[in-house]
């Protein structure tokens, strides 16, 4: 038997940073996938195939305490402790710990750029794994199992990408919360910067920031909290399509100003973004911790014209929008 499942990547739309500081966010799937195809295998291991997650491919299988390296190239070997952790996760909740289980992972996600990469692959193998075994888990079951997993490997988990990745479209969060909100369209690129900040010392950055002016950065914090509620109300209100294109275009703009004001936009960063709203693009901001990584531009009609933009100041674009779909059960083969 041979099942192959997919998990989108995820975008922070409103909020990041303030959602620290107990304000909401909002975070959303998008149309880029990591698909994991799961089979057992005679011999008991865990074998993990990743031949083309947008770095070098590798081979590894595990056995007991040693590790079976078949190649090993670079950024790849990230993705391996989520995955690992997942089928485990899965071994236990199903009972059959003692199956070897081979997974084959290819992803259109790149590893390190802010768009939930680990969670994606943690999600998809969760997915196939529990089918391969016949248990039959609801997207909310697989982001939490998702959940757990982040914790494991990474001890800190907020669960916005596994549950964003397992249940799709937009999420609305504050504390711990989650809220599922009415799906809608949105044409965007995204575009890479080709590296990537530290969130850790982002986060830490903006906490000191925090204490030595909190008369000035807690206002900008506040308006970002405030700028969600007002970006939660244009998505799920009643307005037509052009208007709430206009008005996210907006609200993206003024978030971006917010972001760098805290201090955690880059060069490349801004670079990508104006250079997406001369193109045409309503609205373009940050997404995720900054110093690197992503950003997003809102470009109804225009999606062509702001990724060559983007491609031009040197960012790596990816023309994609919103997924209605979280995890996809893709293939089921006896």
């Amino acid at each position: 038997m041979r099942v192959t499942a997919s998990a989108p990547a995820k975008i922070i739309l409103f909020g990041e940073h303030s959602v620290v500081y107990g304000k909401p966010a909002i975070a959303a799937a998008i149309d880029l996938r990591t698909y994991v195809t799961a089979r057992f295998n005679e011999n008991r291991r865990i074998k993990i195939e990743a031949r083309d997650i947008k770095t070098p491919g590798l081979i590894v299988s595990f056995s007991e305490n040693e590790i079976y390296f078949e190649s090993d190239y670079g950024k790849a070997a990230e993705v391996l402790s989520y995955v690992r952790q997942a089928i485990e996760l899965v071994r236990e909740e199903s009972d059959r710990s003692g199956k070897g289980v081979t997974v084959s992972i290819t992803s259109q996600i790149p590893v390190g750029a802010g768009l939930g990469s680990s969670a994606a692959v943690a999600v998809a193998t969760i997915g196939a794994v529990s089918r391969l075994f016949g248990l039959e888990l609801s997207p909310e079951e697989v982001g939490k199992l998702g959940h757990r997993v982040e914790l494991l490997v990474q001890g800190a988990s907020s669960g916005i990408d596994p549950t964003v990745s397992a249940i799709g479209g937009f999420i609305h969060y504050q504390n711990g919360s989650f809220e599922h909100l009415p799906f809608m369209e949105l044409p965007l690129v995204v575009g890479y910067t080709g590296s990537s900040g530290s969130t850790k010392e982002l986060v830490a950055m903006v906490r000191e920031s925090y204490e030595d002016m909190p008369e000035v950065i807690g206002p900008i914090l506040n308006s970002m909290g405030m700028l969600v509620g007002k970006a939660k109300d244009v998505i799920t209100g009643e307005h037509g399509v052009d208007l709430k294109f206009g008005l996210l275009g907006r609200l993206m703009n003024v978030n971006h100003g917010l972001l760098d004001a805290l201090g955690v936009s880059t060069k490349k960063l801004s670079e990508l973004v104006y250079a997406a709203r001369v193109a045409g693009a309503l609205g373009a901001k940050i997404t995720g911790a900054g110093g690197g990584g992503c950003m997003y531009a809102l470009a109804p009609k225009r999606q062509s014209e702001v990724a060559t933009a983007i491609k031009i100041a040197g960012g790596t674009p990816m023309i994609t929008r919103i997924s209605r779909d979280g995890l996809r059960i893709e293939e089921v083969e006896r």
